[in-house]
């Protein structure tokens, strides 16, 4: 009799389970209650806070309301305060203000008030009028008028209206301004205003604590013992006031768990129920697991040691997964290595395999039906090696993205069945076209055009998401995949037309087949004429080297090609330079050389080559310039001078018109200029135009917008201001100077001329 191991388990766990599923229900149940008894107490708190604040409220807004309508139109008030009477008419406008204020006395609330009038210092109660330094209350009149306050009720103080009989009570006083005049002080009694406080008491553990706005309390109640737990605090804006208001926490566990044990003795029966059930169920679930067990321990091979259940089917398991996951793992190894032989054999023209071994064996590895045709894509990485160079890890994970996109064939009508890396930035598609879309609208080219309407998607979704861009090579597309050697070399091909036609393309051998030229002869006389006119410092020597490129990039040639052609170029300037100074011919073997060499390893692009041989030409010519500029500058600076004087009624005359006159570097012109006449070219310049415009000015009727137009001023505003600061007049002044009888007899003086500009 086999120990029965699994079944004690089994029930053990259940109950287990059950208990900790049991005691947890009791204690979520204790603790809602618990919860719900709390929540309970303290919302009935909140509502007696909001209660005793609603109430003081409403009674100080009440006693407000009342003092405004005594006020409001009353003649008795408007008389003391603003009358100007005589003494007996006081003593009657008194009286019948004291009368006013009993009946606005007429109100349990309401402890006194007075009123008090500005202009003569007096104070006026129920019962006697006195001056403010007499009153009792003087310090809060004192106050009031020093610093009026924010709120119209004051905090908690202490008031008698009659000292001598009277002992002060606690009252909160409403002050009214009436005008400049003076103030109406209501106070309200204070232990009255509290007992709503004590008769909106809902409940014994409830407590209330009052203070005013300066944290000083005013009215507290507590619990008899125990500690308290404050819930509820509400701030009264009218009064300023802070209700503060909670409950004890006495008995609370005690009454919870009372209330929760009703809920809780259903609980522990219905626990005693599901017991039950778990026994019944377990017992009669066992028979077939106990059958399994007999049945996987007469197998021969299966050896295990003792009689646990849990043992025998632990190995049995164990078994059989091993034996499946060898399986797998040789049939996944299998087809990883018969895919890449495949993709190997591409690449393998010698290695002929034949018609049959290909479309028996490798239409059943990549599970192709027998009616479609077949197409290979080869995407290549743009600019892999700078991008490797900057980051590697970015680089591994956008190829691993990128085989996923491609294997998420965006075209329904087309898939990709395998993909392999043929290089490290290559990776090839083997593409399959059902065979219901060979005859389109559109005749032969149908097919292949969905494909590439896929790969277009494709090749946007990856510049989206990738850290590189690909250019895509297509080759054509073939019946059987015994010909799909074909269509791999035709996609290889295309490639090779990449740095032509630029990167992130997709190149389709069919329409480079019939484009395809060969090196155009005038390429090799355009590079003579450039070297020639770089050398005798001739501008032509750029447009030869735009001629160039334009040629280039209209022809369709091959990379190797294109390299050869750009190594021409630069192997023929190298032996141009051969015979120019030691300092260039270092220059060009140092700097240039080195960076064109690099540019054609990495570079895929011509428009990329072309910027920055253009760059790298400009720089040498520079160079080239201030070797040659060295041996003869005082000569040519005289040849600038000279230009200057008979251009300088050009509109267009500057420091790069002269730059571009003499092939030379614009501010080491003026630096030479000034170094050798000791002027600045700028003042030079100004001094001929303004010589001139004062000759024009005497001897001509031209007019002064014409004057500025024929010495060198396009603007005739600038033209006045440079001719006043050098002159010291303005054009106008200067003529009618120059035409009076005064001026023929001495020169006119001139400040701030350059003399004549002359040197």
């Amino acid at each position: 009799m086999r120990n029965k191991k699994w079944l004690k388990q089994m029930l053990y766990s259940h109950l287990a389970i059950l208990c900790s599923f049991g005691a947890a229900i009791i204690c979520i149940t204790y603790a809602v209650t618990y919860s719900d008894l709390v929540r309970d107490i303290k919302k009935s708190n909140s509502e007696y806070a909001n209660h005793v604040v609603d109430s003081m409220t409403t009674s100080l807004k009440n006693l407000e309301r009342t003092l405004a309508g005594q006020i409001i139109k009353n003649q008795a008030i408007n008389d003391f305060f603003y009358n100007d009477g005589g003494d007996g008419a006081t003593k009657l406008i008194n009286y019948n203000a004291s009368n006013e204020i009993d009946n606005i006395r007429d109100n349990p609330l309401i402890h006194s008030v007075y009123f008090f009038r500005s202009k003569d210092q007096e104070v006026l109660t129920g019962g006697y009028i006195t001056s403010l330094s007499r009153f009792k209350d003087n310090r809060f009149i004192l106050k009031l008028q020093k610093n009026p306050p924010a709120s119209r009720w004051s905090s908690l103080r202490t008031y008698s209206e009659f000292p001598l009989i009277d002992p002060p009570e606690q009252v909160i006083s409403m002050t009214q301004k009436i005008g400049s005049e003076g103030w109406i002080i209501l106070n309200v009694k204070a232990d009255l205003l509290l007992t709503a406080a004590d008769n909106l008491k809902n409940h014994s553990r409830s407590f209330m604590s009052i203070s005013d706005h300066q944290g000083l309390p005013i009215y507290s109640t507590g619990p008899n013992n125990g500690t308290t737990k404050l819930s509820t605090q509400l701030y009264s804006n009218y009064m300023g006031w802070t209700f503060s208001s909670g409950m004890s926490n006495e008995h609370l566990l005690g009454q919870a768990a009372v209330l929760s044990l009703y809920p809780l003795t259903i609980i522990v029966l219905t626990l005693a129920a599901i017991v039950a059930v778990i026994l019944y169920v377990t017992r009669r679930g066992y028979r077939p697991i106990e059958h399994m067990i007999t049945r996987v321990s007469s197998y021969q091979e299966l050896k295990t040691s003792g009689d646990d259940e849990f043992a025998i089917l632990e190995q049995a398991f164990d078994d059989m997964l091993i034996r499946m996951n060898q399986i797998d793992l040789k049939e996944a190894e299998n087809l990883q290595y018969r895919r890449r032989q495949f993709f190997s054999e591409l690449q393998d023209y010698e290695n002929v395999v034949p018609a049959e071994e290909w479309q028996n064996y490798y239409l059943s590895l990549f599970d192709l039906p027998k009616h479609g045709s077949l197409v290979i894509a080869i995407l290549e990485i743009d600019k892999y090696v700078p991008l490797m160079r900057q980051n590697r890890q970015n680089m591994f994970d956008s190829k691993q993205r990128l085989e996923k996109l491609a294997a998420e064939w965006p075209n329904l009508q087309a898939r990709t069945v395998a993909h392999n890396w043929i290089s490290a930035d290559r990776l090839s598609l083997l593409i399959y076209v059902p065979s219901d879309l060979e005859h389109g609208s559109e005749g032969q080219d149908e097919p292949l055009q969905a494909v590439v309407h896929a790969l277009e998607q494709l090749q946007i979704r990856s510049e989206s998401e990738l850290v590189f861009t690909t250019t895509m090579g297509v080759g054509s597309l073939v019946p059987e995949l015994k010909q799909i050697k074909e269509s791999f070399g035709e996609a290889l091909t295309a490639l090779q037309y990449k740095m032509t036609t630029g990167s992130n393309r997709i190149l389709v051998y069919l329409d480079i087949r019939d484009r395809e030229e060969s090196v155009n002869p005038l390429y090799f006389k355009r590079v003579e004429d450039l070297v020639h006119h770089f050398r005798i410092q001739q501008q032509e020597w750029k447009n030869d080297f735009s001629r160039i490129f334009d040629l280039l990039e209209d022809q369709l040639l091959k990379n190797e090609e294109m390299q050869l052609l750009f190594n021409y170029l630069t192997h023929r300037f190298a032996r141009e330079l051969e015979d120019t100074s030691p300092t260039i011919n270092q220059y060009w073997h140092m700097v240039i050389y080195p960076r064109m060499t690099e540019a054609l390893k990495e570079m895929e692009e011509t428009s990329e080559i072309r910027l920055l041989f253009s760059e790298l030409f400009d720089q040498l010519y520079e160079q080239y310039n201030v070797m040659l500029e060295s041996r003869s500058k005082d000569h040519l600076i005289y040849e600038v001078k000279q230009y200057i004087e008979d251009h300088f009624n050009d509109f267009d005359l500057s420091l790069k018109s002269i730059s571009d006159r003499f092939g030379i570097n614009g501010k080491y012109a003026s630096q030479l200029f000034k170094e050798k006449f000791e002027i600045k070219f700028i003042d030079f310049l100004i001094g001929l135009r303004i010589d001139q415009a004062q000759k024009l000015l005497r001897e001509t009727n031209e007019s002064i917008n014409e004057i500025s137009r024929l010495v060198g001023y396009e603007h005739v505003i600038s033209f006045g201001r440079i001719f006043k600061k050098m002159v010291g007049l303005s054009p106008g002044d200067y003529r009618k100077l120059m035409r009076t009888p005064e001026s023929q007899s001495g020169p006119i003086n001139k400040p701030n001329a350059l003399h004549s500009g002359r040197l």
